[in-house]
């Protein structure tokens, strides 16, 4: 009964919600992204989520994150655990308070079925898609800034990244120009959808940027 409204959809064959409960997902990023989209995975099903991230719960964060005012001063990484634990007690939430290196990233994700980057942090993204592409494992990039966001799927062996971005891009910050809660969220529901269509075998590596504001939307197929 628990996920029979998400079963109940023709896109999704009989028990998916059951068949994802053991794939391993790492989020490096538990902010405006990363903490809506690991409550969404845990609802949908998936049981086993690494959650990597440095950050304390803030004031600031209240506005777009699923924190709460108790969790002001926690890591984000302990609250979110908490959280997760609470929506389903079955759960296996494993909490990394450290950043995503090139020291440690083998030892990290060496046993993810797919790595979601909820960072924002570009080199971060960098090092992720290094890694990606000398292990062929896959990753999805998100990201959400001011009305926009961003979404796309990056299989290891295509070795598309560095053909879409070329350059690092100097992200921009949200402190300075702003976020609304609908854009991250947004983001992280795009990013959910990304996900169960990867672990049903569609692996289309589509870039999808979104303008809430002004009702665009833009996707473009990499090949």
């Amino acid at each position: 009964m628990r996920y029979s409204r998400q079963d109940a959809l023709k896109q999704l064959p009989n028990n998916f919600s059951k068949t994802i409960h053991n794939k391993k997902l790492i989020i490096v990023g538990c902010g405006g992204i990363g903490s809506p989209l690991s409550e969404l995975l845990v609802r949908g099903g998936f049981q086993h989520l690494t959650l990597l991230d440095t950050d304390l719960v803030d004031q600031t964060n209240l506005q777009r994150q699923t924190f709460i005012e108790s969790d002001v001063g926690t890591p984000k990484t302990t609250a979110l655990n908490q959280r997760l634990n609470q929506i389903d007690s079955k759960s296996n939430i494993n909490i990394i308070n450290d950043t995503l290196n090139s020291e440690n990233i083998n030892q990290i994700c060496k046993n993810a079925d797919l790595i979601l980057d909820c960072t924002d942090n570009f080199e971060t993204r960098i090092l992720i898609n290094q890694y990606c592409e000398q292990n062929k494992k896959d990753w999805i990039y998100s990201g959400a800034v001011k009305t926009q966001i961003i979404s796309c799927l990056f299989l290891g062996e295509t070795k598309l990244f560095k053909k879409v971005f070329p350059k690092p891009i100097q992200d921009e910050s949200c402190c300075e120009v702003g976020v609304l809660a609908s854009t991250t969220f947004a983001s992280a529901s795009l990013t959910y959808n990304q996900v169960l269509k990867y672990f049903l075998g569609q692996k289309e590596q589509n870039l999808i940027k979104q303008d809430l504001w002004n009702n665009q939307l833009f996707s473009i197929k990499l090949k």
